[in-house]
């Protein structure tokens, strides 16, 4: 036989939170506050934040098809009329750590 238990608004809101938190840590999930989308831009905008200065299409075809980079590209080769994003916030440490194994040098394909 289960006993009935109740609980008053608080011990519901705690249990809640609690369990909110759990999840959040388990799926690594930003905190609630965080603005995602002050985190995204256009590849022109995060080309500019590179270390060395590569024309967009260069990052398109070279950076952000790495394997890396999948999480954190929105519509790369999704077409005209939409956008591709970046996540800048995950993106731009991990090229600053992987600065020395980029061939920068690479060519464009004519």
């Amino acid at each position: 036989m289960m006993a009935n238990i109740t609980l008053d608004d608080k011990e519901r809101q705690l249990i809640v939170k609690e369990a909110v938190e759990i999840i959040r840590q388990e799926y690594d999930l930003p905190p609630k506050h965080q603005n995602q989308l002050e985190q995204w831009a256009g590849i022109q905008e995060f080309t500019n934040a590179l270390p060395v200065k590569k024309d967009k299409e260069w990052v398109r075809m070279f950076i952000l098809p790495l394997p890396a980079f999948k999480p954190w590209v929105i519509n790369l080769n999704a077409g005209q009329g939409r956008p591709t994003r970046v996540n800048l916030t995950k993106a731009l440490p991990w090229i600053m750590a992987h600065q020395a194994d980029i061939d920068w040098n690479q060519s464009l394909p004519r």
